[in-house]
């Protein structure tokens, strides 16, 4: 923003003779823009960021859910091996 408004002093300076009320951006009415610019640029966000923190957050609960379910047929697949190493045992006395 900064360029932009040396480059309208610089241009405006040339082509209009010196007249500041052709100015635009650095008319000495417009002293807060610069204050108003720069604080409107912090407020905004960007979609395109948010976008994507939404869909990694997507991805890391579908993850989630996946190892979970790993994790359990694990511990179901212990458990039913335990259950029949019992009935075994118990059958072979």
């Amino acid at each position: 923003m900064y360029q932009l408004m040396k480059y309208e002093d610089i241009a405006t300076a040339y082509y209009s003779d010196q007249d500041y009320n052709k100015r635009i951006l650095t008319h000495p009415n417009c002293e807060d823009l610069k204050e108003r610019v720069s604080t409107n640029v912090k407020k905004t966000k960007n979609p395109y960021r948010d976008a994507y923190l939404w869909l990694k957050r997507e991805f890391l609960d579908d993850q989630g859910m996946y190892d979970s379910n790993q994790g359990r047929e694990g511990v179901m697949k212990a458990q039913l091996n335990t259950e029949q190493k019992k009935e075994r045992r118990w059958k072979g006395t």
